[in-house]
């Protein structure tokens, strides 16, 4: 995918978020003319990356993650840019722009765990990991889980020392468990991921762990 279209799409995703969208808001932030614009947007609905109705431009749902995905991925570049090699903050945006276009998906994805899974970028926006799709009433704290429950680990509480447990424990943001046992009197609460290994996690650690709990058949 061209540089150019993911820039396209980031500018749709981040002006439509901020209710600022126009074709003239659209040319100013990507630095072109206007004319450029309408070009490319008869190109990207053409394509099925968004649908555009006169004057209302929407996303499709292929588009949006391009765009949240771009996004993404320039934020987790921040973030290492500022943490491990000692950039201020006000000097990293344009760093960013490029790594971005150029970051795998199996990059992006041993960045994320090198940083453990940071919740935002230096300038406080956030990072996403799909959580959008998760619906809040199924959302609650690891200790809350129940046994034969399937889960998917959402994120951690800000804590150095958690951090550093999970990584021993190797416990991955985004990797989907089933609750096999919970010991009772706030005992440990065990843990099967897909290769069948078991994960011990002290209640106390379990309790700083937010996850979703996957619907079951009928709810």
């Amino acid at each position: 995918m061209s540089k150019s279209l993911e820039d396209y799409l980031k500018g749709i995703y981040l002006l439509k978020k901020r209710k600022q969208y126009s074709n003239k808001n659209l040319a100013e932030y990507l630095n072109i003319s206007p004319a450029s614009v309408s070009e490319m947007i008869k190109k990207l609905s053409n394509e099925n990356y968004l649908i555009s109705e006169g004057r209302n431009i929407k996303l499709t749902k292929k588009g949006s993650d391009i765009a949240v995905n771009i996004i993404r991925k320039h934020r987790v570049w921040e973030v290492f840019l500022v943490e491990k090699l000692g950039y201020d903050k006000d000097e990293i945006h344009e760093e960013a722009e490029v790594l971005e276009h150029v970051t795998s998906e199996k990059m992006l994805q041993k960045l994320e765990k090198f940083l453990f899974y940071p919740k935002e970028c230096p300038h406080g926006s956030p990072i996403f990991y799909d959580s959008d799709e998760f619906s809040e009433e199924n959302m609650m704290k690891l200790s809350e889980a129940e046994e034969d429950d399937e889960i998917v680990i959402l994120s951690v509480e800000d804590n150095i020392e958690l951090y550093d447990y999970l990584r021993e424990m190797d416990i991955t943001i985004k990797e989907s468990y089933k609750v096999t046992k919970k010991d009772p009197f706030n005992g440990p609460i065990y843990l099967e991921n897909s290769n069948k290994k078991t994960k011990i996690i002290a209640y106390d650690a379990a309790k700083l762990i937010e996850i979703y709990r996957k619907k079951y058949e009928g709810e």
